[in-house]
């Protein structure tokens, strides 16, 4: 039977309500029946997981057993997703809260903590392990404490999930070992990059949907690392866009940055990156993710969503298409148009999708665009992305067409993919015959979406207004902005938020409220004392204002964070004296001295604490001298954790370093630019210099001690890739070496030439033993130079010190 005919009367009801919605609303009583009624399709699927399945990844629905990951033959990259760490259990944990499953929850909890480990010979996607498990995990954790402090229940519980993503985050770390900080796609997570730094090809939307799992890491944990790789890989694929459109490519080099495929859209392998660089914003508060999505958005709008009809365009030529079809996944974006407030577009996109799932009941991998909209492809895999749409847009319009949507994908899924051992996705949409598999996320998100859309707010354990939905639909809380901000030892600044502190920005459902403006929508000059203590400010909208008037608006503003130097006597005066005597400072005598003028940030709320070592700045708006001082305050500190993040490329990390080779038999004597490490003595700093001979390490890469033999009372040289640079510090060390030189694997870099200079980072996750020896890396060019002099000179003299 073909699906369409069983539905044509039924979606002809739903156009009609659509037209007149007043005339089909679903009452609060059917409402509650049909949120029921997916709760019992959850724990269908749920119960025949763990009957059948469980502990593999994932259930095999129409075999009634579990899918394991093995070394054999498999079904390619489907299989990444996998690494036999009970993915489907993990994936799922938060929806058993919402769905108030809190027994189950507690039960399963326990099982995760029992047997869930990440020291599997396995090779998995670094994506989909983040997003499902990483994500998973954290999630399930900021739940439990949930359930302890609003009901006193799962008391035993010790942040051991937590404990569990921070394993898993350091397996992930690896990969972002490349030349431009993006993450390799893949990861063995028992050998790390061992033999698959090769697989260098991964898409936009893989390395740039990293930053909200591994910023919560980086907050719940204190660990900053997680939260600066991913930084710096949206940094860099930031950097990436066409100039001119802010267009992304698809497929990308990480070791490169040269762009392998360049069709761009909102489908597969861009999505998320566009969903992460808007909820980076709304998570962590940083505008700067604000400002570049209103960037990307205007490129979307003009080459891609042209007049609401969705089409892939090629990135340097957006004016030319570069595929005749639109796959499912392109149907979260109107879900991301509701959070960035485009909401009437965001009906508009909607409306396409929703043309396709009417005339096939589900909506296919692909389909043609308007105005054919006909199937391209035939599966369905049950994907969750047309109902999270759904259910933003009821959430932000309260429309019940959106219900009547949801009513009626629930009556699909009971018809023709439920089967005996849950639910299967189809091979073909259009004959209804199934595939025997259910993703993860069938669970995690398809049915948490639809129980929700059905869900009063009061009906659930938390105020879903408190947290932000990942890729995965996964809940981080966005009190994380203020909680545990990331330390950045170097400068030894940590800026925190106070909690009470005003929102500076809404969400706009125009575009006209311009960026660099956002912070006047608070300016109100009276006294906070002589208003009502209840009044909340208000977002309103205002005419866009011109170039000058930005820059007039910003002139105005009484200090920039940019016109601080931290280093300088004259700046931080007043500040040094009372930070040497460790007192708390003050609110009404801190100044600093800029440009001249004495800056009372106290009356933009600031205080300044100096704590074991560490200048610690933070905010309470409350007492600002103004609500206009307040607004300045935000964005001054916010300026200060911006400079901290993104320094310049040469000032990245820790100065440059130098090698120097010298030989009395040739009469060499070169000196070699390298970069220094963020471990280990530096340089100039704990020793002056280092001379030693060279020894080459066996393996050359050093990522394990075993047969490191050669190298005890040399300098070892050691070549990049397989492992984290810190190990193989920890290694050569281990065997005696007294420093150690990486030299880079990819062809033809070279210190003068590669403008993204780094230092090489440390893993402190992975060991605690902490690396005592110096180290530095050299470029291919400088490597050479340095390999070939200690191939032909038998008394070569290796001395390590600063650079120039």
């Amino acid at each position: 039977m073909r699906l369409s005919r069983h539905f044509s009367t039924k979606w002809l009801i739903v156009s009609l309500c659509l037209l007149a919605p007043a005339s089909c609303a679903i009452s609060r009583q059917q409402k509650r029946q049909l949120k029921e009624k997916v709760k019992s399709m959850f724990l269908h699927g749920y119960q025949s997981y763990m009957t059948h399945a469980y502990p593999a990844d994932e259930l095999m629905p129409l075999s009634c057993k579990g899918r394991w990951r093995s070394h054999g033959s498999g079904r390619g990259d489907i299989d990444d997703a996998m690494g036999n760490f009970s993915l489907t259990l993990v994936d799922t944990l938060d929806t058993l809260v919402l769905l108030d499953e809190t027994e189950e929850f507690e039960r399963v909890v326990k099982l995760v903590i029992a047997s869930v480990r990440f020291e599997q010979d396995i090779v998995v996607s670094v994506f989909e392990t983040n997003i499902r498990m990483v994500g998973g995990l954290l999630a399930a954790h900021v739940l439990a404490k949930e359930l302890q402090r609003r009901r006193g229940e799962m008391m035993w519980y010790r942040s051991e999930l937590l404990d569990l993503a921070q394993d898993l985050g350091y397996v992930l770390l690896k990969a972002f070992d490349s030349a431009t900080g993006m993450p390799y796609p893949r990861i063995n997570l028992k050998y790390g990059l061992d033999g698959l730094d090769h697989q260098k090809h991964t898409c936009a939307a893989c390395a740039g949907t990293m930053l909200l799992e591994f910023a919560a890491l980086s907050r719940l944990t204190g660990d900053p690392i997680f939260e600066e790789k991913s930084r710096l890989a949206m940094d860099y694929l930031w950097h990436k866009r066409h100039s001119s459109s802010s267009l992304m490519g698809h497929i990308i080099d990480v070791d490169s940055g040269d762009w392998i495929r360049r069709e761009s859209g909102i489908g597969a392998g861009l999505d998320s990156y566009y969903e992460y660089v808007l909820k980076t914003y709304i998570l962590l508060g940083d505008e700067t993710y604000l400002h570049r999505f209103h960037r990307h958005y205007q490129g979307l709008l003009k080459y891609v969503m042209v007049n609401s009809r969705m089409q892939d365009v090629h990135m340097h030529q957006p004016q030319s298409t570069s595929k005749p079809y639109l796959d499912a996944l392109t149907a979260f974006f109107p879900g991301l148009q509701v959070l960035y407030g485009d909401v009437e577009l965001a009906k508009d996109s909607f409306r396409t999708l929703h043309k396709v799932v009417q005339r096939y009941n589900f909506l296919p991998e692909a389909f043609t665009p308007e105005p054919e909209l006909r199937m391209y492809w035939a599966e369905s895999y049950l994907r969750p992305e047309f109902i999270e749409s759904t259910y933003f847009l009821y959430s932000a319009t309260k429309d019940p067409f959106y219900l009547e949507v949801g009513e009626n994908l629930v009556e699909s899924l009971e018809i023709y993919s439920r089967v005996k051992c849950g639910y299967a996705a189809l091979k073909d949409t259009n004959a209804g015959t199934h595939d025997d598999r259910m993703d993860s996320f069938f669970l995690s998100e398809t049915l948490k979406y639809l129980y929700l859309l059905f869900s009063e707010p009061e009906e659930l354990l938390v105020d879903l207004h408190d947290y932000i939905f990942t890729t995965e639909a996964h809940l981080l809380p966005v009190q994380l902005a203020r909680q545990n901000v990331t330390f950045f030892p170097r400068q030894h600044l940590e800026v925190h938020t106070h909690s009470e502190e005003p929102s500076l920005s809404c969400p706009s459902s125009h575009l006209v409220v311009n960026f660099s403006s956002i912070w006047d929508e608070f300016i109100d000059v009276s006294p906070l004392d002589s208003r009502d203590a209840s009044a909340v400010p208000q977002c309103r909208h205002r005419p866009e204002m011109s170039q000058t008037a930005q820059q007039q608006r910003l002139q105005q503003r009484s200090v920039f964070a940019s016109e601080i130097n931290w280093e300088n006597p004259e700046h931080v005066s007043g500040l040094r004296v009372l930070l040497a005597e460790e007192l708390l400072i003050p609110v009404v005598v801190l100044t600093i001295f800029i440009c001249c003028q004495v800056i009372l940030l106290a009356e933009m709320g600031i205080t300044v604490v100096k704590r074991d070592g560490t200048i610690l700045i933070s905010q309470d708006a409350a007492k600002a001298k103004h609500m206009g001082l307040a607004a300045e305050g935000m964005l001054f500190l916010q300026e200060i954790a911006q400079t901290f993040r993104q320094p310049s490329a040469r000032e990245l990390f820790f100065p440059p370093a130098a090698v120097r080779i010298t030989s009395e038999q040739t009469g060499l004597d070169r000196i070699l630019k390298a970069a220094p490490a963020q471990f280990g003595k530096q340089l100039g700093k704990d020793l002056t210099t280092l001379k030693g001979k060279l020894a080459y390490a066996d393996p050359p890469s050093a990522c394990t001690a075993d047969g490191l033999t050669n190298i005890r009372g040399n300098i070892a040289v050691v070549s990049r890739g397989s492992c984290m640079f810190v190990e193989k510090a920890r290694n050569v060390e281990g065997a005696g070496a007294v420093a150690m030189i990486v030299v880079d694997n990819k062809e033809g870099t070279s210190f003068q030439a590669d403008v993204s200079a780094f230092a090489m980072s440390g893993d402190p996750g992975s060991n605690n033993t902490a690396v005592t020896i110096p180290a530095l890396f050299l470029y291919d060019v400088e490597g050479k130079v340095l390999l070939d002099a200690f191939n032909r000179c038998d008394d070569l003299v290796v001395t390590m010190g600063p650079g120039q």
